[in-house]
């Protein structure tokens, strides 16, 4: 039996981990050690450490700190993806540095993200493992590279003065930055509906995900505040720890926020949450996006959206770095349109454009 497999054919997954800290290595390697498919090949105090330890044992995935000596994070990520693309998930301070250092190693190939800082003061032990697991399985040379040197879109700030039509409830967990990068700077400035982003995040982090898609976009994105107007040509990003609703108010509603329950276990933001909030109300006005990501947040959305006249689109599995959302979806049959995510934005396009060729008709007769 190699050393890749436990006792009934389970594949072990080889680990690295890198993290400067004492006391934080040894947690990290606590915690994946508790995972009897995860085995910490190697424990490294700096970037170059990295670098050695993964020419010579090439891991299956790799965890990895920003903030290391001799060589930084993201130097260490940039050498990995040129020279062993491995997949890397970030271990990142709950900072406001650390959550722009997260974006830049994002759109540098790195899988995904842990905050080390959590509202218990807990380390996130299972979060860490699940991600770990689900890294370790993703080809990372199917990643999507959005460099930081990409040329930012100058526009007005007032929202584009059209009807809102409809809306657009995009909902993506792992992976899900990336895509987002390669859909929302597609969609033209003047479409006819509101978008809204649930993405997975901590607190903060979707701060500064609304800041690099609005630098990028022709549309203008804000992370979401009680009482924002749903516009459109704008897009509003859920925030991270926070569920977002849906507000009648007048022609153009408002979302509303409302904190995650401790006692539950749901992820926070939640597109379930959001999609069976603007299902009803906006019936078929509604498209929701199904992203690349874990579990099957979503799926119970989607019903409702169904049930209630909207159209669902799902990225398909070969653009889906983790199929776990999607695939949920178009398992119970929900989906009207499976894409590719280059594919997704034109996708928006035409269903927005049916809706607004819809009620015009309507409006005439």
């Amino acid at each position: 039996m190699g050393d890749r497999e436990l006792t009934g054919g389970r594949r072990i997954i080889r680990v690295i981990v890198g993290e400067d800290s004492p006391l934080m290595q040894a947690m990290i390697v606590r915690a994946l050690e508790s995972e009897p498919t995860i085995k910490v090949v190697a424990a490294c105090s700096d970037g170059r450490e990295v670098l050695k330890k993964t020419s010579e044992l090439r891991p299956d995935c790799i965890t990895l700190d920003l903030e290391m000596p001799k060589m930084d994070g993201l130097e260490t990520l940039r050498y990995v993806m040129s020279e062993w693309p491995t997949p890397v998930v970030v271990v990142s301070a709950h900072t406001e540095e650390g959550a722009k250092l997260t974006f830049t190693c994002l759109e540098y190939g790195a899988v995904d993200f842990v905050s080390k800082g959590t509202s218990g003061g807990r380390f996130p032990t299972t979060e860490l493992i699940a991600k770990v697991k689900a890294a370790s399985a993703i080809d990372v040379r199917r990643v999507k590279f959005a460099p930081p040197e990409i040329e930012l879109v100058s526009k007005p700030r007032d929202p584009v003065p059209a009807s809102l039509r409809g809306v657009v409830v995009i909902g993506a967990s792992t992976g899900g930055p990336q895509a987002l990068m390669e859909i929302i700077p597609r969609l033209p400035r003047d479409i006819q509906a509101g978008i809204i982003i649930v993405q997975h995040m901590p607190p903060n982090f979707t701060r500064y995900l609304a800041e690099r898609l609005d630098g990028r976009s022709k549309l203008e994105v804000v992370e979401a505040e009680e009482g924002d107007l749903v516009l459109p040509g704008r897009a509003i990003v859920a925030p991270g720890g926070m569920h977002l609703f849906l507000e009648e108010r007048g022609e153009h509603p408002a979302v509303m926020l409302l904190a995650k329950n401790a006692l539950q276990r749901t992820a926070c933001p939640s597109v379930d949450f959001a999609l069976c909030s603007f299902a009803p109300i906006f019936k078929d006005r509604l498209v929701a996006v199904i992203l690349t990501g874990m579990g099957r947040d979503g799926a119970a959305g989607c019903a409702s959206v169904r049930q209630h006249g909207g159209k669902v689109i799902c990225q398909d599995r070969e653009s889906s770095l983790i199929f776990g959302m999607p695939g949920a979806v178009i398992g119970e049959g929900l989906a009207d349109a499976e894409c590719p995510v280059e594919n997704i934005s034109d996708c928006i396009a035409q269903q927005v454009h049916r809706i607004g060729a819809r009620e015009l008709v309507h409006e005439r007769q």
